[in-house]
């Protein structure tokens, strides 16, 4: 599929669905626990509370679509997408600076491993994380580090995105779920 023949299939699919386009295979998501819902909304919140505090014309949306320009046969929904604070009236993104996945059931390693490698060839992207919802685990890749993965896996691990000017620790994303460090 292209990205013409998924959005009309889209159309045609119930609202609840998630769907991405994966290098022209339209793949359902599994629905998000609360945990995972969580950690991308506390994720979120710990962005756009930086993003105000430095004044940056940021935002971090959660379930978004993305795009890249000339790749026609890609539209994945990341959990968090941090994109230009202006708000469009677009249902998706083309120029990202951040992304994360948060992995459920249907995450297949290759689906990854697949997203990773589109995700680094978007020009304005800095970030890609990636964070386990049963586990403290974070993987961050970084343009800055040519895209070499650090693996944070205790909850007081520091989290260190210096673009954003974010500092913080792993259990700050796990608030609010059963591995929530401070319960």
């Amino acid at each position: 599929m292209d990205l013409n023949e998924f959005m009309a299939f889209l159309e045609m699919r119930p609202k609840e669905e998630r769907w991405h386009l994966i290098e022209g295979f339209a793949v359902m998501m599994a629905p998000p626990s609360l945990a995972h819902q969580r950690i991308a909304l506390n994720l979120c919140e710990l962005l756009n509370r930086e993003f105000v505090a430095q004044r940056r014309d940021l935002y971090a949306y959660h379930e978004i679509a993305i795009r890249l320009p000339d790749v026609i046969n890609f539209q994945p929904e990341p959990d968090v997408v941090v994109a230009s604070g202006m708000a469009s009236y677009e249902s998706f993104a083309e120029n990202f600076e951040l992304v994360a996945e948060i992995l459920s059931p249907s995450n297949s390693r290759a689906q990854i491993e697949t997203k990773l490698r589109r995700y680094r060839e978007a020009s304005h992207n800095l970030y890609v994380l990636v964070i386990e919802p049963r586990e403290y685990s974070v993987e961050i890749y970084a343009r800055s580090r040519g895209w070499e993965p650090v693996s944070r896996k205790r909850p007081d691990d520091r989290i260190e995105l210096p673009e954003f000017g974010l500092r913080c620790a792993v259990g700050d994303l796990y608030r609010g779920t059963p591995l929530d460090p401070h319960r």
